[in-house]
């Protein structure tokens, strides 16, 4: 049997020179070959030069099976391939059929995987959790999908202050493994989330209010870049990159570790409890008085709203509260403990038995129902609240008889304790101006299950999101930041981050990627510069 790598042959983390990064002579297959990869042993491999091929898929497929063996290479038309298809959260995204799906287990491979990716031009998505909601975002058609599911690493520093995860983990995970710490992070809020999606759009947490959003807690990146050199990006190591990889998205290289700031953490309280419509009213007051003053006074809670509609009972408001200490109904919550819900299940619990109860009580996800999710942010206002909830009811007898649907709107403030905690280590790439909170974001989403029923649902979301847009701008209250993690395909955040940051990003993706890899052979969820990837709004 040939042997495809080099003794001794690794790629370490270096520390590349700022203005040489990616040299102009850059030459993909030795810098394979400085990965131990006997390139000249691979059929078609040595005579490619980063031109596109009709087989260059074909070709990357093969070689990357030949390189490091069937085990870490599904391939079509096998089980594993059809099971792996199979378990994206989102139908739309498990529709897509990728030429092999690549699960690497090291920094080396994935440096390869990109280099190879150069090499033949055949373009690449990378998954995570796969919790986004349209095609294309964590999947790809006819190209190479990558699994990061053997990055699951979760381990904790001698002195307690940090944990190295990797970015197979989803947050249950996480946390379960941290509990026998005695630790917490700062991460997500959904159990089957999984790790780099949420970091690297932003991620709100339960404790955002005291620590800014999970982006913000990350002490460093692992990022394998464009050239496959493995860099890792700090406040005072490429820290320009370290700043881009907080809330730019997938746009700068393949993150395969993240060193994320611990804290001691016990017991929290929480849950959700349901009011019918006739709380409607207090349900808004209490959300507003949180927004503006409960938040600033008790930064230990947080707080989501979601009203949707059920057959059984009809409008309903689901109140989902959570407070970092082992306290019950703390005070901050005390407008809603003086309503009447029809179902309470707030109590004691982890911080994974929270995450569990955001869904439905499970670690794991509802699997293969179609789904879609849009967001913007606003200004907090009481009337606007009840304006776009108004709104979100109103229309809605539109889908109602759509097969399996299950609709929502939420809303969660932005609050001043979040936009302090955003501010550190040199800032995020997302751009809220602190100057005018408080804000909120508004979120909507559904499920069904249906493709043909696709339009009327999309067409809905976008005809009640261009309603309350335009009646928050009417009242000065418009905001044009988008949250990443809730965007749709027809939306564009990185655009909403604002002219400057949009600039300085470009200028970091082009300084770590001059050939644009990232852009181009990596083209899914949200590019720079690129507007929505869906441009056809329903």
């Amino acid at each position: 049997m040939k042997s495809f790598f080099s003794l001794g042959a690794f790629l370490a983390s270096v520390s590349a020179q700022a203005g040489t990064f990616e040299p102009v002579d850059f030459n993909v297959t030795e810098a394979l070959i400085a990965n131990g990869v006997n390139v000249s042993a691979i059929p078609q491999l040595p005579d490619l030069v980063e031109r596109t091929s009709p087989s260059g898929c074909s070709i990357a497929c093969s070689s990357l099976k030949l390189i490091y063996g069937s085990g870490k290479l599904l391939s079509e038309q096998t089980s594993a391939y059809d099971a792996f298809t199979g378990a994206y959260w989102a139908a739309q995204q498990g529709a897509l059929n990728p030429r092999c799906i690549f699960e690497p287990s090291s920094t080396v491979e994935v440096s390869s995987l990109v280099l190879i990716s150069r090499l033949t031009q055949c373009p690449f998505a990378v998954k995570g959790g796969g919790h986004a909601a349209f095609a294309g975002a964590s999947s790809i058609e006819g190209g190479i999908t990558v699994s990061m599911k053997r990055f699951d690493t979760v381990a904790v520093s001698n002195d307690k202050r940090y944990a190295n995860v990797g970015p197979g983990n989803l947050w249950v995970d996480v946390y379960n493994k941290l509990e026998k710490s005695g630790l917490g992070v700062v991460g997500g809020r959904m159990a089957p989330v999984g790790v780099p999606g949420l970091i690297l759009g932003g991620g709100i947490s339960f404790f955002s209010n005291k620590a800014g959003w999970a982006c913000d807690n990350v002490a460093a990146y692992e990022v394998v870049t464009a050239s496959g050199l493995v860099v890792t990006a700090t406040p005072t190591t490429f820290p320009d990159l370290y700043w881009a990889l907080r809330g730019g998205g997938g746009n700068f290289g393949i993150v395969t570790n993240f060193k994320l700031d611990a804290f001691p953490l016990g017991q929290m309280w929480g849950g959700q409890r349901i009011f019918t419509e006739n709380n409607f009213t207090g349900v808004l007051d209490a959300l507003y008085n949180f927004a503006v003053t409960g938040s600033s006074k008790d930064t230990d809670a947080a707080e989501i709203v979601s009203f949707s509609s059920i057959p059984s009972i009809g409008k309903i408001a689901i109140v989902q509260t959570h407070y970092a200490q082992p306290v019950a109904d703390p005070p901050v919550f005390d407008e809603i403990r003086a309503l009447s819900p029809v179902m309470d299940d707030t109590a004691f619990g982890t911080l994974a038995n929270m995450t569990m109860k955001m869904n439905g009580g499970r670690a794991e996800e509802d699997l293969g129902n179609r789904q879609t999710m849009w967001d913007v942010s606003l200004k907090v206002d009481r009337e606007l609240y009840a304006y776009l909830v108004d709104t979100f009811y109103t229309l809605l007898p539109e889908i109602q008889a759509v097969e399996g649907l299950s609709p929502f709107i939420s809303i969660q403030a932005i609050t001043e304790g979040q936009l302090k905690g955003m501010q550190k280590n040199g800032g995020n790439a997302l751009g809220l101006d602190a100057g005018k909170s408080p804000y909120f974001v508004m979120n909507m989403s559904a499920w069904w299950n249906k493709a043909s029923d696709d339009t009327a649902v999309l067409r809905f979301f976008s005809t009640v999101m261009q309603k309350i847009k335009a009646h928050a701008k009417s009242k000065g209250l418009d905001n044009n930041y988008i949250y990443m993690n809730y965007a749709s395909e027809f939306e564009d955040p990185l655009a909403s981050y604002g002219s400057a940051n949009v600039a300085k990003l470009i200028a970091v993706s082009k300084k770590y990627d001059p050939a644009q890899v990232f852009q181009k052979l990596h083209p899914g969820y949200f590019k720079l510069g690129q507007g929505a990837p869906n441009k056809n709004m329903p």
